[in-house]
């Protein structure tokens, strides 16, 4: 499976300068490969990723999403992983060009955001959130327990009452073109957030676990972010398998640590969590 050359991995819409409100969804896979294997369309792109990481000439969805604090424009992975580019925006910046303001909620408080220009179809392949978003789904449909709220006899188009705090994070479309949708993304863990991204790209866990080693990023936030965005076994395997270890290491290494105060430098700080992908 080849895609054309100077476009994207899979089919994409034909370019109009139309508003989000004309975006064509992008249903995955394409229904020229309905019926493949989830695992060989996944294999495919992954072997094509080092053509198209980073090749902004063939993106086609842009990821906007908050962070506290960001000290440049360029995410270093580590020197297992490759490097991703990302642009800081700050909050008056159109990222459509089509001469509106974004908007987000509370977005006075967001001191700052960062765009990346990424491919809807590797985001779609491992993420079952963006996948429902490029595929036309309203983000109020994408939270199970809220839909699960709706009153009994509701008609299809009731939409059940969210608090202030769920609706912060949902993901929805901005303004943008209609062959290049730009989402909001208000990812739970910012940090974390782009190794996932290469993640999505190479099946690579190199880079998350040398940042992981380092105290880059935090477990928790890596499985916070996991479960947001709907991400497959694979990776959750990988993070119990790293958990695991890192428990294996703490029993070693005896009451030394604790004696010493610095248990806390090593937590993963997810145990919670931690137990979904234990087992």
């Amino acid at each position: 499976m080849a895609p054309p050359r100077q476009s994207p991995p899979l089919p994409s819409p034909a370019p109009t300068t139309e508003s989000v409100s004309s975006f064509v969804p992008r249903p995955f896979p394409p229904p020229s490969l309905v019926g493949v294997p989830h695992e060989y369309i996944v294999d495919s792109l992954r072997r094509l990723a080092p053509q198209y990481w980073n090749d902004t000439e063939t993106t086609d969805c842009s990821i906007v999403y908050p962070v506290d604090n960001y000290p440049s424009g360029v995410i270093a992975h580590g020197q297992s992983a490759p490097t991703l580019n990302a642009e800081v925006l700050p909050n008056s910046h159109d990222p459509s060009s089509l001469g509106r303001r974004l908007t987000a909620p509370n977005l006075n408080r967001e001191p700052m955001r960062v765009l990346m220009k990424l491919h809807i179809d590797y985001l779609s392949a491992q993420s079952t959130l963006l996948r429902a978003l490029f595929s036309g789904s309203s983000p109020l449909d994408l939270i199970q327990p809220a839909a699960q709220l709706a009153p009994q006899g509701a008609g299809p188009s009731s939409r059940p009452s969210i608090s202030a705090s769920v609706a912060s994070r949902l993901p929805r479309l901005l303004p943008s073109t209609a062959d290049h949708p730009i989402v909001y993304l208000p990812i739970p863990d910012a940090s974390s957030f782009p190794y996932l991204v290469t993640w999505m790209y190479f099946g690579e866990t190199n880079g998350i676990e040398d940042a992981l080693q380092r105290h880059v990023i935090r477990w928790d936030g890596l499985a916070r972010n996991v479960e947001y965005l709907g991400m497959p076994e694979e990776i959750k395997r990988f993070l119990g398998s790293w958990y695991r270890r890192w428990l294996q290491h703490i029993q070693q290494s005896g009451s030394d640590r604790r004696t010493e105060g610095d248990e806390g430098d090593d937590t993963p700080r997810g145990r919670p969590a931690a137990r979904e992908y234990s087992h």
